[in-house]
């Protein structure tokens, strides 16, 4: 898997962890335990630090930079959608983001929030807690239920178990 030291910074990544082969982790990025890093993700930490709490499902395609003076922060138990994209965010613990949303910098997601699909949230804009924003530009749309909150719970949990799985089980056939 393509992991690449960067300015005498070398990603951290816990060994509870999935990386997937053609994910890409450059420089100052740390990745908890039970992670799960999909393919094609990118996690690019050249310009400041990026952190993974333990629980994050970062799937495929999703980008993560950083820009100068900087930092990502992502809190445990967050689902982040296939070709998500984020840039200077911080993310609370148990929020999901939608495939293909992108969140601009300097982003906030409180606990329990969730960004649609395809939303594009603006330059510092806060999603605050339990709350969902969608569209473009991204707004409050409503309060998420306490269903929605169950389901995104349970697909946290599903994408560790699926971390274990690819750790212990997958191989390269051909």
């Amino acid at each position: 898997m393509p992991i690449y030291e960067l300015k005498g910074k070398t990603p951290r990544i816990s060994p509870e962890a999935f990386v997937h082969p053609d994910a890409v982790v450059i420089g100052d990025v740390a990745i908890g335990a039970r992670c799960f890093i999909g393919p094609g993700a990118v996690l690019r930490g050249d310009f400041g630090p990026i952190g993974l709490a333990q629980g994050v499902s970062f799937q495929d395609n999703a980008v993560i930079h950083v820009s100068p003076g900087s930092e990502v922060a992502i809190e445990r138990d967050v689902i982040i959608g296939h070709s998500a994209l984020l840039h200077d965010v911080r993310i609370a613990p148990r929020v999901v983001i939608g495939m293909g949303a992108v969140l601009l910098f300097n982003v906030v997601c409180e606990e329990d929030a969730f960004v649609a699909a395809g939303a594009v949230v603006p330059r510092g804009m806060k999603v605050p807690a339990a709350m969902i924003a969608g569209g473009n530009p991204a707004k409050i749309l409503r309060k998420a239920s306490d269903e929605q909150i169950r389901y995104a719970a349970e697909g946290v949990r599903l994408y560790q178990e699926l971390a274990r799985l690819y750790r212990e089980t997958m191989q390269r056939i051909c």
